[in-house]
């Protein structure tokens, strides 16, 4: 069985890269490193849903971290313009994979 988890949970990269994603997913072959208080590795699928606050930070510094450490797939949710972006993995950074509006219509 796979887990789902969202927010507050630390996920922990390294000594100094701790950030909290609103929502995780970890395949069944991975759960180890769940914890108790934390999640100890890169989850398989990171979901950040975008603030005024956090949004520039979110696809910046928390998308670096995400690629550096190993994420499989990091999805970005604007409900402001109702957009859901997918990205993968790229040789050097994300790759935008598919986006998609409210209408589910592919962008």
């Amino acid at each position: 069985m796979c887990r789902v988890i969202t927010a507050p949970m630390d996920v922990v990269l390294s000594s100094t890269e701790k950030p909290k994603p609103d929502i995780l997913f970890i395949s069944k072959d991975r759960l180890d490193i769940i914890t108790e208080n934390n999640i100890q590795g890169a989850p398989d699928l990171i979901v950040e849903i975008l603030s005024p606050s956090t949004a520039i930070y979110d696809r910046t510094e928390k998308s670096r971290i995400y690629y550096k450490y190993g994420v499989k797939e990091y999805w970005i949710v604007d409900p402001y313009i109702k957009c859901v972006e997918i990205f993968v993995p790229g040789e050097t950074n994300w790759n935008l994979y598919q986006a998609f509006n409210t209408l589910q219509k592919r962008i």
